[in-house]
């Protein structure tokens, strides 16, 4: 499959692609005349740059890895595919994550890119060129942000927790008032509530410390595969939102800087979906 030669050349081959990259993403950072389209929902934008920088990343990668698949978001949506991951060594790529704040000029925006094999993550690396952010890990080897080691808060009580809360997802109607009611229960009992915009992101700064905790639904597996690894090798807890282990390719996760953080958020979504389905019934 992939020995520890084959993972160390991946990383650093796909780290030398992911920074040509980021110029690319600047480039169409600062561009006030971005073309932009509707993939499906109205929520739902892609640019010509995320086509660049996934054309970009999957060229370079199979010129030196011909074996390896791909699981990105630009190509997935073009074929319309299942998505499937196998024990090939797999690519897993978000070319800009967080497309409307990289359209509107928000600076919460970033290349995602990670390596599963044989169902496990290998490889992470998340890239906000915008905040001259590079967030790094081998599994193992520990994560890095612009090459110093990270690690989580270690955050282990809500009353203590800084937690992401992405109410924008909330455009999808399935979601809603379990989003909204999860973040009331939250908000009463935490620091603060945070919404940056970009999945990936938030994961990444639940790995570096700067916040505590992140329950996402109805994404896809580029979304949070390589945010998913930093937290791990940060001293951190990812788990299905249901409880137990996730899976990368349903990405419905609850992620926290400690396991009994990460415990307490599952027992307020619990509580939140139990409530709810008994005034539908």
């Amino acid at each position: 499959m992939c020995d520890e030669n084959e993972i160390k050349a991946a990383f650093e081959t796909v780290l030398e692609l992911v920074k040509q990259c980021n110029e690319i993403v600047l480039e169409g950072f600062r561009s006030a005349s971005k073309q932009v389209e509707v993939k499906g929902k109205h929520w739902d934008l892609v640019t010509v740059y995320d086509q660049r920088v996934e054309d970009i990343l999957i060229a370079g990668l199979r010129q030196q890895f011909p074996h390896h698949k791909f699981c990105a978001e630009e190509s997935a949506f073009a074929s319309g595919a299942k998505l499937i991951l196998g024990p090939e060594p797999t690519w897993i790529i978000d070319p800009i994550d967080g497309t409307v704040n990289f359209v509107r000029g928000v600076p919460f925006t970033c290349i995602s890119v990670a390596l599963a094999v044989n169902h496990e993550l290998q490889i992470a690396i998340i890239a906000n060129p915008t905040a001259n952010e590079l967030f790094t890990a081998i599994k193992g080897q520990g994560s890095f942000l612009n090459g110093s080691r990270i690690h989580t808060r270690n955050t282990k009580e809500l009353k203590d927790a800084l937690v992401g809360h992405e109410f924008s997802i909330g455009s999808y109607k399935p979601i809603r008032a379990a989003l909204f009611e999860r973040g009331q229960r939250f908000i009463a009992e935490c620091v603060g509530l945070r919404a940056f915009g970009s999945a990936a992101l938030s994961l990444a700064y639940i790995a570096s410390g700067q916040i505590d905790a992140y329950s996402i639904q109805y994404l896809k597996p580029w979304d949070i595969a390589a945010g998913a690894l930093l937290i791990q090798e940060a001293g951190g807890t990812v788990i299905s939102i249901t409880g137990g282990q996730y899976d990368i390719m349903k990405p419905d996760i609850i992620a926290a800087s400690s396991e009994p953080l990460a415990q307490t958020i599952l027992n307020i979504v619990r509580d939140v979906d139990e409530k709810l389905a008994q005034i539908k019934e």
